[in-house]
């Protein structure tokens, strides 16, 4: 019985937001537009026909390129570790083995070999 007096005095306050949020959504037609969780600290966006790491989106962007256009082989790499960061200046676009080599260095406790 608490539990409904909470909600049901919350409820114009809830309403409010989910309205407004509703609005900033339904401004936003086209698929895609909005980043989406992968399950992996990180986001995907949807972008010429697939969804790819919205961080890859974002240094396409900066560098002045379709996200097309950065080799699949390539990594994006997160400079502070994380991967909803996606400031520019936090990152850097590197190969894989070198992606590899900073992974190891920065987390030596999670490639042990042991």
């Amino acid at each position: 019985m608490v539990r409904v007096q909470v909600v049901s005095h919350l409820y114009p306050f809830l309403m409010e937001d989910f309205m407004e949020h509703k609005k900033a959504l339904s401004a936003i037609s086209e698929k895609g537009q909005l980043p989406i969780s992968d399950g992996h600290d990180s986001e995907r966006i949807w972008h010429n026909g697939r969804y790819i790491e919205y961080y890859r989106k974002v240094f396409a962007d900066a560098m002045g390129i379709d996200a097309d256009d950065i080799p699949d082989d390539m990594y994006i790499h997160h400079i502070d570790g994380d991967r909803m960061n996606n400031d520019i200046d936090n990152l850097m676009l590197c190969t894989r083995k070198a992606h590899e080599n900073l992974e190891v260095m920065l987390h030596p406790d999670m490639y042990d070999p042991e």
